[in-house]
């Protein structure tokens, strides 16, 4: 009997992690790609793996002046007019996804080197 229900839970484990229901991680694959970069500002656009439990995304610029902050409901985001720290050319955006209810469930923060 006991090996019965192991081999239960290890089919239910199995199932449970190819389907990726459960084991989702929100904002676990962010990307950032530069374009554009004059010295001044550039073009970034983040790209992050799908979540469904995720149903809205806030994402902004903290070093841009003035400060950026857009809303999607998708996995992207194209920021027009990065601007970086002064004196370098390190940029700080972030990534925030909310439930259906609004709460936070995860935070990503940025560092992009323009230059790259």
């Amino acid at each position: 009997m006991k090996s019965l229900a192991l081999l239960a839970l290890l089919l239910l484990a199995v199932g449970v992690i190819s389907t990726n229901e459960v084991f989702a991680e929100p904002l676990d694959d962010v990307r950032t790609s530069v374009s554009n970069y004059d010295g001044d500002s550039a073009t970034v656009k983040i790209t992050w793996n799908n979540d469904n439990s995720a149903k809205n995304y806030k994402v902004g610029c903290v070093s841009c002046t003035p400060n950026v902050v857009e809303f999607t409901t998708g996995n992207n985001m194209t920021i027009h007019d990065v601007t970086p720290f002064p004196n370098g050319s390190y940029a700080l955006l972030y990534v925030i996804s909310y439930d259906s209810q609004n709460n936070i469930i995860t935070a990503k923060q940025l560092i992009v080197n323009l230059n790259q």
